[in-house]
């Protein structure tokens, strides 16, 4: 597989919106996106595999914080590493930039999501209750800090 990660371009909006609405209950917008592209501070970057937008993750910065916004892959690219590569990379970028730590909330009931997260280095830190709506849920709330948080192999890669 050759994923290839890439700042978000602004003309890739248009797939990206389409791999939000088949994976969030309550998607965010075109215009949310273009909005969040155009804050230099932020990070979002896509996964393209065989030319076709396959992922993307988002992640707003201020100061020295950072928080995941989303990180969502189209179905049939799915459980083939390419979350992970955009994890990876958001992280790399993000700490290349000042950042000292970065939040994400989860949905409770996602524990292959939470699993994921944990694999590079997020730890649970709290419950948000009813963070979500459609259908309601409490929220996780994870934070990732390089060289306190990190775990495993990609301890030194953060």
């Amino acid at each position: 597989m050759n994923v290839q990660i890439h700042n978000m371009l602004l003309e890739e909006t248009e797939a990206v919106v389409k791999i939000e609405e088949e994976a969030f209950s309550v998607p965010w917008t075109a215009q949310g996106f273009l909005d969040a592209l155009l804050q230099v501070q932020n990070i979002f970057l896509t996964a393209v595999l065989d030319g076709e937008v396959a992922g993307y993750c988002g992640l707003y910065a201020a100061a020295d914080e950072g928080e995941i916004t989303n990180v969502a892959v189209k179905g049939v690219y799915r459980r083939q590493g390419i979350a992970s590569c955009l994890i990876e990379e958001v992280l790399r970028q993000a700490w290349a930039a000042g950042i000292t730590q970065i939040f994400l909330e989860v949905r409770q009931s996602n524990l292959p999501a939470q699993n994921l997260y944990q694999k590079h280095g997020f730890r649970p830190q709290g419950i948000r209750k009813n963070f979500y709506r459609c259908p309601r849920e409490d929220a996780v709330v994870m934070i990732c800090q390089p060289g306190i948080s990190t775990v495993g192999e990609n301890a030194d890669s953060l």
